[in-house]
């Protein structure tokens, strides 16, 4: 677990309720009930490095030992887990900024905008059991909307 006393834990859900959780290497969606799985606690610190009316943050999956990044391919931006320590990102350096989303607000949900690639936006996959991606998108819709469910 995070040492940092600012260091919250979320469970993110999708707008259908569905928790994030970790199978292998890959983020998914699903209904842990259902779906033989179980959500995964979030953990959630600010990057101080970026302006912060933006509310730029990083997610740390397994107790902030690994953490969200995005990464550029030949067809865009792409999500995976790294083998990085919340810790050291919150501490500052170059590399921070594929690591870091900006929360956006929406009334009791937010959307999570990658800092390194404006416009691209955490989404939810259309069936369930899938990865989290990243997809381009001007408007909101209904995959790229998340609930925090603060945890212990």
């Amino acid at each position: 677990m995070c040492s940092l006393p600012m260091a919250r834990y979320y469970i993110i859900k999708d707008a259908d309720q569905k928790a994030l959780y970790l199978r292998g290497d890959q983020l998914l969606v699903g209904d842990p009930d259902a779906d033989n799985c179980c959500a995964e606690k979030i953990c959630i610190l600010p990057n101080r490095d970026l302006d912060r009316t933006q509310l730029p943050i990083f997610l740390g999956i397994q107790g902030g030992r690994r953490c969200l990044a995005c990464v550029e391919t030949g067809e865009g931006p792409t999500l995976q887990l790294e083998d990085v320590s919340i810790e050291d990102l919150y501490k500052g350096g170059e590399q921070a900024k594929r690591f870091t989303f900006f929360q956006r607000s929406l009334g009791s949900a937010f959307r999570l905008e990658a800092a390194a690639w404006p416009g691209w936006f955490l989404c939810g996959p259309a069936e369930p059991q899938q990865p989290v991606q990243l997809t381009e998108e001007t408007e909101p819709s209904i995959r790229t909307v998340f609930y925090f469910e603060q945890s212990r």
